[in-house]
């Protein structure tokens, strides 16, 4: 009998992939202002909607992580080789500035652009991984510090949605059975508690859809809103 662990993903319909318009300033310029931008943007009320479903998802099946990783760690399991690998910043980073450079220099804009996003993702997603770790201080199954969420889901999710969003599900679905894959692997090599991985998978999709809007159809963001006398929430949508 073997232990399986399922991750639940919530992506919108594809749109269509497309360039980054043209900016002002040099190239290095333009990516910190839109990573800057991305940080803001990630608190949007799309952002909020995944993590609720990711939340609520690594809530229900908090209740089987002890057992799931009693079996795990009382049964020989095989090792998902790769996993640890590929969900790793360490791969991901450099593998988006790669992404970035050849499409550059194949004069691709739109491969350039996939690249640059995919950059723009991992850095995001990086910072909020480790702020919630830090927040959270989670221990691991093994006894580890800082297990939650786990950072591997979150990098390979937030590739494989920059991808689907740029490339469509051709690319993008076997991403995201990658980025199952290595979050599974994570479970099965007892580093991370089930919740762990499917929070972090919500992390992630969250980071790669807030460094791709600008070719999605539209988009919702939520911010405090002074007023004389008083306060409010400013709910603004845009296409």
């Amino acid at each position: 009998m073997r232990t399986l662990v399922l991750l639940g993903l919530l992506v919108a319909a594809p749109a269509v992939a497309g360039a980054q318009p043209a900016d002002e300033g040099n190239g290095a310029t333009r990516l910190l202002r839109d990573v800057a931008h991305d940080y803001k943007n990630f608190l949007s009320l799309d952002s909020a909607e995944v993590l609720g479903v990711g939340g609520f998802a690594a809530g229900a099946i908090h209740a089987a992580d002890s057992s799931i990783a009693e079996y795990v760690q009382t049964h020989d399991q095989t090792n998902l080789i790769g996993g640890s690998e590929y969900g790793s910043q360490y791969l991901q980073i450099p593998l988006a500035i790669g992404w970035w450079a050849v499409g550059a220099a194949a004069k691709s804009d739109r491969h350039a652009a996939a690249g640059r996003d995919l950059l723009r993702a991992q850095l995001s997603v990086v910072s909020w991984t480790y702020a919630i770790k830090l927040a959270a201080d989670r221990t691991r199954p093994n006894g580890d510090p800082r297990g939650f969420p786990s950072g591997h889901a979150s990098n390979s999710f937030a590739t494989a949605a920059v991808l689907q969003r740029h490339y469509g599900w051709k690319l993008g679905l076997p991403a995201f059975l990658i980025a199952a894959y290595t979050s599974t692997s994570r479970v099965l090599d007892n580093q991370h508690w089930s919740s762990d991985v499917v929070f972090g998978a919500a992390v992630g999709i969250a980071s790669g859809r807030t460094a791709t809007l600008h070719i999605r159809d539209h988009r919702v963001s939520i911010a405090p809103l002074a007023v004389p006398g008083g306060g409010g929430v400013l709910i603004a949508a845009s296409r």
